[in-house]
């Protein structure tokens, strides 16, 4: 499924790849926060020494940013989404992919966010992506 970008996300790819010299392959703007997915093997370059490229994004959009790296494997972009995944199962059914992820008890609340934004976010990463249709987190 092809990816649509209005001009705000274009222009935000634009000055994060001029400020850093990385490619951005995804932008999702949400809640006052930007989501970036830098090109694969690029994201030493997007957060910078000290990560002073992010602070200067967020200096000049006024927005908190966040970067993930991407991966063609799906298994190894959740796991750059969410880091204490412990496994990943990814079904076909009825020609929907569905993940299904588990971590442990104690980063579930975290993983999932208040309200479950932070799923939302990752859900919606990860069909712009790599095309999952449901993700649940067991």
């Amino acid at each position: 499924m092809p990816v649509t970008l209005d001009t705000d996300t274009i222009r935000l790819i634009t000055l994060f790849e001029n400020l850093t010299g990385a490619g951005v392959k995804d932008c999702l703007i949400e809640n006052g926060s930007v989501y970036l997915v830098s090109d694969d093997g690029e994201i030493g370059k997007a957060i910078g020494r000290n990560g002073n490229s992010v602070k200067n994004a967020e200096r000049l959009i006024k927005k908190s940013v966040k970067i993930f790296e991407f991966s063609s494997d799906v298994e190894k972009f959740v796991k750059n989404l969410i880091p204490c995944v412990t496994a990943t199962k990814l079904k076909n059914e009825n020609g929907r992919n569905i993940l299904e992820l588990s971590v442990e008890r104690n980063d579930k609340p975290m993983d999932i966010g208040r309200d479950g934004k932070n799923l939302k976010i990752y859900k919606e990463l990860l069909q712009r992506n790599h095309d999952i249709n449901e993700v649940t987190i067991r």
